[in-house]
């Protein structure tokens, strides 16, 4: 089945383009591979709730059609859709946005290490012995369900991702020092545990977990441990990283899949999914290099290109390392929404370092403009083998931002600002990116002109800050929800 894969999803892309608006089909032995609510063609199990229409574009959280679960963006159809699987209220998304305004705070939850979001649940991790339940159907009050804490022989919770089952049941995986915590949430009010995933390498060491990646609409796990390129990581040659995978589509019986042999073990990974140009993508933040892999095929991932992550998109293998800015790591990546524009986000220091709220750099007729320190690197991958740098943005771009950056000094020399993680915002004809800046708050950033000839410099379009210590933030249904590590989690709308 694995095998006929690749070629039943290009198949389906080519009868996509020929397809008229009178295209009808009434089952799955009919329906193309990502067909509203049909099982994907590798999918063997019960149940009939699958992948519904989208609720807007959001590549990031689409469905890869090989099983064609639910997904965030594409909330789950078919008899008897539980009602909290069902997609939390939506506002309108304005045309144009200059600001953002606070909707409410999450009474209960102290501190968010990352979000997950599916229909109108929330699960805040802590950065410590315990995970939050949230119900987000009223978003102007949310409600905190249940709480677990990591089980045994796992450390602290940091970052998760949902796996929705066409059954009806619902796991959550979250990040830990010791492996992947794995529980389900099938009744929110009373999570189990089910078997966690304790990592193991080729030399019998134990493997961490610091993020980790689900393949939407698949039971597919791809580890992020965060070890880069191992020991001779600078060169794409010469890198030994892998990437863990498993496989949950029995979550009481998970299965390890063979390690994918990409030379990175990603910092993060992220996805991207567009059925009707049968494209569908990973996007691994490597610490040296950036890649962008081909998903066709879930289990068996490939890499499209490794792009070296430096200066200005100087190459490793040319720069002397005692002229970058130091620390910097290759922490977040995501592809825009037509899949064109590569982003890479630095986490200078490791998070810990303050360089990114108070280092800048002056443009005469420009002003402060970003200093490759913390920020967002924009490369042009059209043709995806052969990246172009475009330009990068940092927290230090606030000018016209009153209190853009902390107010108090000791704040400033305290705290990061340096990119974190962040979500692609489906304004139409517009490219735009909320990210997290851990203590700049959200900065919604458009990009749109970033392939001007003359530099098009991305531009800061509206800010939240307030005490902030803001880790992730994703964006739903004309929200935005945030887990920060000071204020738990915020639900946040645009002005």
């Amino acid at each position: 089945m694995r095998a006929i894969l690749a070629a039943l999803l290009l198949a389906s892309a080519v009868l996509a383009g020929c397809a008229t608006s009178n295209t009808t089909t009434t089952s799955s032995t009919t329906n193309p591979p990502g067909a509203v609510g049909v099982p994907g063609v590798l999918y063997e199990g019960t149940g009939g709730l699958f992948a519904g229409p989208a609720l807007y574009s959001d590549p990031q959280n689409a469905p890869h059609p090989s099983f064609n679960f639910p997904t965030l963006a594409h909330p789950a159809v078919g008899d008897n859709v539980p009602a909290l699987w069902k997609p939390a209220p939506s506002v309108a998304l304005p045309s144009s946005i200059t600001a953002i305004e606070h909707v409410a705070q999450t009474e209960g939850v102290a501190a968010g290490a990352g979000i997950a979001l599916f229909g109108s649940l929330a699960v805040v991790p802590t950065n410590g012995r315990l995970s939050q339940v949230v119900d987000i159907r009223d978003p102007t009050n949310p409600q905190v369900l249940s709480e677990f804490q990591p089980q045994e022989n796992m450390t602290g919770h940091r970052g998760a991702a949902f796996i929705p089952y066409p059954d009806g049941r619902l796991a959550v995986v979250i990040s830990t020092g010791a492996g992947i915590d794995v529980w389900d949430l099938t009744d929110p009010v009373n999570p189990k545990p089910l078997p966690p995933l304790f990592i193991e390498n080729a030399a019998g060491q134990t493997v961490v977990s610091h993020k980790v990646g689900v393949i939407p609409g698949t039971p597919i796990i791809v580890n992020a441990a965060s070890d880069g390129g191992g020991a001779e990581g600078a060169s794409a040659s010469t890198a030994t990283g892998v990437s863990q995978m498993f496989d949950l589509s029995d979550p009481e019986n998970p299965v390890r899949l063979p390690d994918f042999q990409n030379g990175y073990s990603c910092h993060h990974v992220y996805f991207w999914n567009n059925v009707d140009l049968g494209k569908y993508r990973g996007v691994c933040a490597g610490i040296q290099y950036t890649q962008v892999w081909d998903t066709t095929d879930p289990y068996n991932p490939s890499v499209i290109v490794s792009v070296p992550f430096g200066s200005g998109g100087t190459p490793l293998e040319v720069l002397d390392r005692s002229t970058q800015i130091p620390s910097s790591i290759s922490h977040y990546a995501g592809l825009s929404l037509d899949g064109t524009i590569l982003m890479m986000g630095d986490e200078s220091g490791g998070g810990s370092s303050p360089p990114g709220c108070t280092a800048r750099v002056e443009v005469p007729m420009v002003g402060a403009v970003s200093v490759p320190i913390g920020a967002v690197w924009f490369y042009d991958v059209t043709v995806e083998t052969a990246p172009v740098y475009l330009g990068h943005y940092s927290a230090s771009q606030l000018d016209k931002f009153a209190g853009g950056l902390p107010d108090d000094p000791a704040t400033a020399a305290s705290r990061s600002c340096t990119a974190h993680h962040g979500r692609i915002i489906p304004v139409e004809g517009r490219d735009v990116l909320a990210m997290s800046w851990y203590a700049s708050g959200v900065i919604v950033v458009d990009f749109t002109n970033v392939r001007a000839e003359n530099g098009g410099l991305p531009m800061t379009i509206a800010q939240y800050v307030d005490d902030s210590d803001t880790w992730e933030t994703w964006y739903y249904n004309g929200y935005l929800y945030t887990g920060d590590l000071a204020r738990g989690m915020d639900i946040l709308k645009f002005a």
